[in-house]
């Protein structure tokens, strides 16, 4: 399952890179598909088989921009650990389909929200922030919905505890 999650993070990221700027006025304002599609794997599938997914979008989206591709696997580490966050409180609390899935909205929107930080900071357009302020709300909201709609989606491949009484 972890190649499955390698590539389609990676035809993700090309997505990302070719329909993002295309489609939105601003970057900030386009949604991260990479960080929501391993959000919502990690939710549902844990963390474990997300990890390996992180590189090869990196190096996609390293060389169809201007920014190297380690800051863009630094802005997509978040994404994982959230969705580890996500997993564990869901086997914790034994959590069913619609806890899951607002808790992937919510950590795909702060995958989100970091991508976006960690990127504004590696172009060395701080100062730019404030103006695009909107833009990123809306690429955070976008995300959030997508992360939802994803771990919907995903939720058939959720891993099931497995034993005697459970």
């Amino acid at each position: 399952m972890r190649l499955v999650a390698v590539l389609i993070v990676a035809a993700a990221a090309l997505v990302q890179a070719g329909a993002g700027p295309a489609l939105f006025a601003h970057p900030l304002a386009a949604p991260i598909l990479p960080a929501a599609i391993v959000v919502a794997w990690a939710a549902m599938r844990g963390p474990e088989e997300t990890w390996a997914a992180l590189p090869l979008p990196a190096i996609v989206m390293g060389a169809l921009s201007d920014e190297r591709a380690g800051w863009f696997l630094i802005a997509l580490l978040p994404a994982p650990l959230l969705g580890m966050v996500v997993s564990r409180r869901a086997r914790r609390t034994g959590a069913g389909l619609v806890r899951r899935v607002a808790w992937s909205a919510a950590a795909a929107g702060g995958a989100a929200l970091c991508y976006g930080l960690v990127l504004v900071v590696a172009a060395g357009v701080l100062g730019d922030l404030p103006s695009a302020t909107g833009d990123a709300a809306v690429g955070v909201l976008l995300t959030g919905l997508l992360g939802a709609l994803l771990a919907l989606l995903a939720w058939p491949a959720r891993r099931r505890e497995r034993g005697l009484f459970s």
